[in-house]
């Protein structure tokens, strides 16, 4: 889930760097010609592998490296270790396996491991956590996506029950707010079953606090209702929902969290880059010396894409969960009906080489002290796209557009207004500075504060999307 260096300026420069969309055409300087066909990638698998200790460069030359020792076991140290137990984990992994594992593996292990994962045992949210997220920005944000599911629970027919699903909650801000805007619509709120589909024990306890769940003493902890009496569970999985309901889908900043592969191209054709223990004990990147399962999605991505994507590509990311999980969503969506919303930080083309660590606010090597900073990807929405509609004949997908399209198309600029009516001085500047984060564009032109707290706008970098049973038509606001 990520991110927004709101109360940090400082690296804003660096922040349009990294997230502002690539370039397409002659712009795109970073793509290199995809040169294998459908059906076969012409990697030559040699006997040594390419390094690079430097994972935010890729290999300038290729030295040729022993690796016949992989397999033998390190000599018994009695010093202490300063590792941390996620490092002893993937070094034990690396060991037992007898070679490198995935971008994909690291940081999946990196994220939600049970016992050290980022997610797993702490609030990682706010002003206070390692990144800002738009439902901490606004409650604006919030009673905006509960006007989409509202407009998409009136095109459905105003069913009398529905399944409101969110994936990943976060601190369950979104949720709370979304229900308070909808409090005034009593159909919508006593039709929907809310399921919140979260891996982390310490943010499941903030999301029932958030949401003021009552729970009984013998009841089950995965279950609870709201003040209002509102049904709320909790699942690890998607597929664990109850399926056979109308659904509406909420997935804000939570694909950027799935795991990627990465691959870059080498003389002998694509390569993934893979996760090794160099000999300092430390983790480096290393290229695959031959074509490893997550190949079969590189070469489905690339056909995909455009020709003039394709042209000048060095470097793709591909994220075999996203595009599980969306035809999860869009099978769904075709037998029960209803939709789902996707927003993310993200790409209308194919990403190239975008993955990103966050430590407090600051940008960090991805291989630096795994588990005690998040990382994330930027979201491939062409993707997203193809995998719904090639698995299923009765979901239409809309968009991408902008978060500042979605949001001022949905009455945000109405809602600030009648909100700013009847507010003291500093909930007008607290409103206009979140107002400005959710759908500006780099610094806001109207701050007179500090320069370290100058608000920053996302309404360019993140996107958004819908994929709707044919049989509601057209969502708003992708009209």
């Amino acid at each position: 889930m990520l991110r927004r260096f709101i109360t940090h300026p400082s690296l804003a420069k660096r922040c349009r760097c990294l997230i502002s969309p690539q370039p397409s055409a002659a712009g795109a300087a970073s793509f290199r010609r995809c040169s294998f066909s459908s059906s076969q990638v012409p990697v030559e698998p040699p006997p040594e592998a390419q390094f690079s200790d430097d994972y935010s460069s890729q290999p300038s030359a290729r030295i040729s490296v022993d690796r016949s020792g992989l397999n033998n076991p390190t000599e018994h140290s009695h010093e202490a270790s300063a590792d941390s137990e996620l490092v002893k984990h993937l070094k034990s992994v690396i060991k037992f396996r007898g070679g490198p594992i995935s971008v994909a593996e690291y940081m999946e292990e990196v994220l939600i491991n049970p016992k050290a994962g980022f997610y797993i045992n702490r609030d990682v949210f706010g002003a206070e956590g390692d990144f800002i997220t738009s439902p901490e920005v606004s409650q604006m944000f919030g009673e905006m996506i509960g006007v989409w599911a509202m407009c998409l629970w009136e095109q459905m027919g105003q069913p009398d029950r529905v399944n409101l699903v969110e994936l990943g909650p976060g601190r369950g801000t979104l949720m709370a707010d979304l229900l308070r805007g909808a409090s005034k619509f009593e159909k919508f709120t006593q039709s929907i079953n809310i399921h919140m589909v979260e891996v982390s024990p310490a943010l499941k306890k903030i999301q029932k606090m958030t949401l003021k769940c009552n729970n009984e003493d013998d009841a089950d902890e995965n279950t609870a209702t709201t003040l209002t009496g509102i049904p709320v569970s909790w699942h690890s999985t998607l597929e664990e929902v109850p399926t056979g309901l109308p659904t509406i889908i909420i997935a804000h900043e939570f694909f950027d969290a799935l795991p990627v592969h990465q691959f870059q191209k080498a003389s002998r054709g694509w390569c993934e880059k893979m996760i090794d223990v160099g000999e300092d004990s430390k983790f480096r990147v290393v290229l695959s010396p031959q074509p490893t399962p997550a190949t079969l999605y590189l070469l489905k991505r690339c056909k995909w894409a455009q020709t003039q994507e394709l042209s000048k590509l060095e470097h793709v990311e591909v994220c075999p969960k996203a595009i599980d999980l969306t035809q999860t969503i869009a099978k769904r969506i075709s037998s029960d009906g209803g939709g789902a919303l996707i927003i993310d930080y993200g790409l209308d083309s194919i990403v190239s080489d975008s993955l990103q660590a966050i430590r407090k606010h600051k940008f960090v090597n991805v291989l630096d002290d795994p588990g005690s900073a998040d990382l994330s990807a930027y979201v491939d929405f062409p993707a997203i796209k193809h995998s719904a509609e090639e698995v299923s004949e009765d979901v239409c997908v809309y968009g991408p557009i902008t978060q500042s399209q979605f949001l001022g198309n949905l009455g945000i600029n109405f809602r600030v207004e009648a909100l700013l009516q009847n507010c003291t001085d500093e909930q007008a500047e607290s409103l206009r500075t979140g107002y400005w984060q959710l759908v500006g564009d780099g610094e806001a032109p109207f701050w007179e504060g500090p320069d370290e707290l100058t608000p920053i706008g996302m309404g360019s970098r993140y996107l958004a999307m819908a994929i709707v049973n044919k049989k509601q038509g057209t969502p708003v606001p992708f009209h």
